[in-house]
């Protein structure tokens, strides 16, 4: 494992070691996952129909509604924010090159086609969720708020590993079925890696019952590498840094919600 992993996974802990009096929830996510990348024609999202993948994640939530606390009043900030933690896996999305350049039979446009990458990720991160209406109000028992969108800024540290092949042979052996600019040695990175990554989205819980919610979420995360496909080139069409949208759909469970979390002293 990792160092900067290491890290973060023991703040996590840590933080929840603190926190063992506020109000916890556990919720499990399956969705999808579409990566834009070097594969495909840049600023065209449709040129990389294809690389998506199913993704999984396991979240832990913290709430601060019922911390009685001089400053939490009934409409403070604290009853509208949640930390959540995640653990999230992306299984292997495929790679082909699409688009315009990739037509036709010039010798750029057959090694485009032919070329061909695999990713699979393994991500934790922590995010804050401010969520639009009072979570006080949201979670009571007997209230007739059943919705409560949400939005979501934070962090994540993504473990990875890529491929890349060529249909027209081994390009470890022959560099030149690839096109020229992924021929210099330093204009790929196949292999394991690792990068931290921003993540932006939003989403809606459902309330089912006092102890379960359904959740659906969008969430845009940004890598802070170029090379997360295997392809880093140092040209103008692949200068972006690689980036994924996930939605995902996901039930959760309130670990320690009781009614009298909403008595008055």
């Amino acid at each position: 494992m990792r160092k900067p992993l290491k890290i973060l996974f023991f703040f996590l802990i840590a933080f929840s070691a603190k926190a063992q009096h506020l109000t916890h929830d556990v919720g499990f996510f399956v969705g999808t996952a579409t990566i834009q990348t070097d594969y495909g024609q840049r600023d065209n999202f449709l040129s990389s129909y294809g690389n998506s993948a199913l993704s999984f994640s396991l979240a832990h939530y913290l709430h601060f509604f019922n911390v009685d606390t001089r400053w939490n009043s009934e409409d403070d900030f604290a009853n509208h924010v949640m930390i959540k933690s995640e653990l999230n896996f992306m299984t292997k999305a495929n790679f082909r090159h699409h688009g315009k350049y990739t037509l036709g039979n010039s010798d750029l446009a057959r090694q485009l086609r032919a070329m061909k990458g695999t990713i699979s990720s393994f991500n934790i991160g922590v995010q804050a969720e401010y969520y639009l209406k009072d979570l006080r109000e949201f979670m009571f028992p007997y209230s007739e708020t059943k919705w409560n969108p949400y939005l979501s800024l934070g962090l994540k540290y993504s473990s990875y590993k890529n491929t890349l092949t060529s249909d027209l042979g081994d390009w470890r052996s022959d560099i030149t079925v690839l096109p020229l600019k992924y021929r210099d040695p330093s204009h790929t990175a196949v292999g394991s890696g690792s990068t931290f990554a921003l993540t932006v989205g939003g989403g809606t819980r459902y309330k089912l019952s006092e102890k379960f919610d359904l959740a659906a979420n969008f969430n845009w995360q940004y890598f802070f590498s170029d090379a997360v496909d295997g392809l880093q080139a140092d040209v103008l069409e692949n200068k972006n840094k690689e980036w994924l949208i996930h939605l995902q759909v996901g039930i959760i469970y309130h670990l320690n919600f009781s009614g009298g979390i909403f008595c008055k002293k």
